[in-house]
């Protein structure tokens, strides 16, 4: 079944009420880690983080994307830019530091051959003599990159839909919504745009394989999710608010994030002691309760979607 074919309906129908869920090697087995990776981080428009990250030509940041070492950097035209971080000389690494500013220039370690912020080669030391060489011809390897909603995305195919065409819709839901800035959380007026139903609830979202939200009267709380191992992840939390908001003199982020490190600190525990049981010889799998029937529908997806269902 496609991406866009599918429909998954355990509420509506009561199918996860006779299901089993997948068994503990499904969470701990490693070939079928890098199937994930493959499938979901290599062939999807990925949310790397905020552009206000790299607000300034030279700003930059690093990231893990399904096992590739990703720059994302300011020319100095302005323009924002992905690029796989290795060297086309031989392959070495070229960034170590997560983040950093005022990049003028990349320099391989290896041999020194040094790229712009644009990701031209403009300098390869000892190549005067090599036959059918050109400069130009050995840009770093770009990646797509496009900016929505103060967030830049990347997507590894170069194949894929664009951005606008796979996640158009959706982002669609939120024009209606003032724009917001990163900080913390206090007592606050409620967000521009929000009805009276909004008023009441909070709305959670998952952008997938690796961003999760959760939009509250008067706040939104983004999570990024990187895998690393099969049983170990990071997890990245942004805090946003309207920026008349944020300008106040008594604006203050401390009920939002101590309530939400509270909350997180209590689900860590348990969710850690359950990535431990999985790894049981005995445990084969479970039932979903009668409360489950959207993780039964999020499991029938990733099953499908490597062809494992």
């Amino acid at each position: 079944m496609g991406r866009g074919d599918a429909k998954y309906v355990g509420r509506e129908v009561g199918e996860h009420l006779a299901s089993k869920t997948p068994p503990g090697s499904f969470y701990t087995d490693e070939t079928i880690f890098r199937k994930e990776l493959e499938e979901f981080y290599d062939r999807s428009w990925m949310n790397l983080g905020r552009e206000d990250e790299i607000a300034r030509p030279g700003d930059f940041f690093t990231r893990e994307i399904g096992g590739e070492s990703v720059i994302v950097v300011r020319g100095t035209d302005g323009i924002a830019r992905a690029f796989y971080n290795v060297c086309r000389h031989r392959g070495t690494r070229l960034v170590e530091e997560p983040a950093g500013s005022k990049l003028r220039s990349i320099v391989c370690p290896y041999h020194g051959w040094t790229y712009s912020p644009e990701g031209r080669l403009v300098g390869a030391p000892h190549t005067e003599s090599l036959v059918d060489f050109q400069k130009e011809e050995s840009s770093l390897y770009g990646i797509r990159l496009e900016p929505w909603g103060g967030f830049v995305w990347a997507n590894l195919d170069a194949q894929a839909a664009p951005l606008q065409d796979e996640l158009g819709a959706f982002f669609a839901k939120f024009d209606r919504y003032s724009s917001m800035t990163w900080t913390g959380y206090t007592k606050r007026p409620l967000l521009e745009g929000m009805t009276d139903d909004d008023r009441r609830r909070v709305y959670y979202y998952t952008v997938f394989p690796n961003l999760f939200f959760s939009l509250h009267p008067d706040f939104l709380m983004v999570h990024r999710t990187w895998p690393v191992t099969p049983t170990h992840s990071r997890v990245e939390c942004d805090f946003f608010f309207d920026p008349a908001t944020m300008a106040r003199p008594d604006f203050d982020a401390s009920d939002a994030v101590d309530l939400w490190d509270l909350i997180n600190r209590q689900d860590w525990a348990v969710c850690q002691r359950s990535q431990k049981g999985m790894g049981s010889r005995v445990w084969k799998g479970g039932r979903y309760s009668d409360q489950e029937p959207q993780v039964y529908d999020f499991d029938r997806y990733v099953m499908e979607r490597l062809g494992m269902s």
